[in-house]
């Protein structure tokens, strides 16, 4: 009994085998000459050799996770349009005439008197826009007395074919600019545009105000502009475009959307709202400090962090701090972060920052390209002094058109077409194409097939079935013997 089970299992292996739509087996089992069985067994040795090497590299392309990019342009009815934020980059109007502007003029006079070597001007400039960023935290109470007003400077304003005016705008304070004015930043109302062009997008006419020898201590003069959307908050460190005055600026504005794939494929967080999406204190607390998470200003939050690790204080920038007490002083805390800042880029803490900082899996990136005109024309420039000395009783001084065109600017901000690019990520390699790889693979180098593999199974439930017959034919004689 236990030789003829042995026995039929083989003979249930050998009949599966010789009947299986795999070619090499059977071939070797009806093959009658060694000859032949040998080249067979080669053979099938050679592809099934082949086959594993093709089946291990196809597994790895899979389990690397690489991604393929998608680029493909979309246009909508309806496009939403982006914030817009001007600043004047003369941070102070002290054409304001109170006990403020008195005492600001008195301290870029004295400021100035304390540059002795004027040789080396960046040095200059750095300790100019430091102080200016220490003091503006100092006084943030009383900015009010000093700043410009969107009234004063807002010239005339057009949006989507109808007029806007200052109460369009909300205000937004930059610890480089003062005063700065955010367009379409009411995030529970964004308004959109159905038409390209320049009557559709915005358009803004500035007043700037008139350099002054005494009291400017600035480099160059003008706006400063942000095109962003309206999640995040605009960065003078390292955001936005200057304008220059008397000339009238065309941005034509294009819109990206970036769509990465997250983890097994990228490091990236889905929900930039979610403190709990990626294990970084830093991460976290550039969501506390900016309403959502984007890596740019996580970077940036870790340069000021690394600024606090070593200096013991923080380098004055609103968006960070609110409270003086925090920020470095004039003296050694601005010597330290000059030290510090001169070895930043290179040294292993701005590498760390990269890993603290995680990329956004969704984005949106605007492109911008810019022309440029002479603003105003003299016929042009008429309307603005008639206009500033019977309405605004000559508030701005304009009074000639040289006197007009050094102080007033003009920006276009617009759609040439209703769309959008999407930039999307996809995987190179889908579990459904890796199963047609094992398929394509076992078929073409050994004859396999799903069917193949319902074979195999096939041959143990015969052999389970001969185990339980064989055992109730034991039953059956033990039964006999027993009567």
């Amino acid at each position: 009994m236990k030789k003829i089970i042995p026995n039929e299992i083989k003979k249930i292996i050998l009949d599966n085998i010789e009947s299986s739509t795999s070619h090499g087996f059977p071939n070797i089992l009806r093959s009658e000459s060694y000859i032949i069985k040998f080249m067979w067994t080669l053979c099938l040795l050679i592809s099934s050799g082949y086959c594993a090497y093709c089946l291990t590299k196809s597994f790895q392309d899979y389990f690397s996770y690489e991604t393929d990019t998608q680029l493909n342009y979309k246009r909508v009815s309806q496009i939403e349009f982006p914030t817009v934020t001007f600043c004047n980059k003369f941070a102070t109007d002290l054409n304001k005439g109170n006990e403020i502007t008195e005492l600001a003029k008195f301290g870029y006079i004295q400021l100035k008197s304390e540059l002795t070597d004027l040789t080396d001007y960046n040095e200059i400039f750095k300790f100019i826009d430091y102080n200016f960023k220490y003091q503006s935290i100092k006084f943030i109470d009383n900015f009010s007395y000093v700043g410009f007003d969107i009234d004063k400077m807002l010239l005339n304003c057009n949006f989507n074919f109808k007029g806007c005016n200052s109460s369009n705008f909300k205000f937004f304070l930059s610890s480089t600019y003062g005063f700065c004015y955010q367009f379409n930043a009411d995030k529970s109302n964004i308004r959109k545009v159905s038409s390209p062009g320049k009557q559709a997008g915005l358009s803004l006419e500035l007043f700037i105000g008139y350099p002054n020898k005494d009291y400017d201590l600035y480099k160059s003069y003008g706006a400063h502009l942000f095109i962003h959307n309206s999640s995040t908050i605009p960065s003078s460190e390292y955001d936005g475009i200057s304008l220059s005055t008397g000339h009238e600026t065309d941005i034509v504005v294009s819109k990206t959307y970036f769509q990465k794939l997250p983890k097994p494929y990228s490091d990236c967080v889905q929900d930039s709202n979610a403190t709990k999406n990626f294990d970084s204190d830093l991460y976290r607390e550039t969501i506390k400090i900016f309403g959502q998470y984007d890596q740019k200003s996580c970077i940036n939050l870790c340069f000021h962090k690394s600024i606090l690790d070593v200096c013991g204080c923080y380098y004055p920038d609103q968006n960070i701090i609110k409270n003086l007490t925090q920020a470095c002083d004039i003296d050694k805390g601005y010597k330290c972060y000059l030290n510090f800042s001169a070895s930043y880029g290179e040294s292993k803490s701005s590498i760390e920052c990269i890993d603290k900082c995680p990329e956004e899996c969704e984005s949106v990136k605007y492109s911008l390209q810019m022309s440029h005109a002479d603003y105003p024309t003299p016929f042009y420039a008429e309307f603005f002094m008639a206009y500033d000395y019977f309405i605004n009783n000559g508030s701005r001084n304009f009074i000639s058109y040289s006197n007009v065109k050094e102080s007033t600017l003009a920006v276009n901000v617009y759609f040439d077409d209703i769309g959008y690019t999407i930039v999307e990520e996809k995987p190179s390699k889908t579990i459904e194409q890796l199963v047609a790889d094992i398929g394509g693979f076992l078929g073409l180098c050994i004859g396999i097939s799903i069917l193949s593999v319902a074979e195999i199974f096939d041959s143990i439930l015969k052999i389970i079935l001969l185990f339980f017959q064989k055992k109730n034919e034991s039953i059956k004689i033990s039964h006999l013997n027993h009567l």
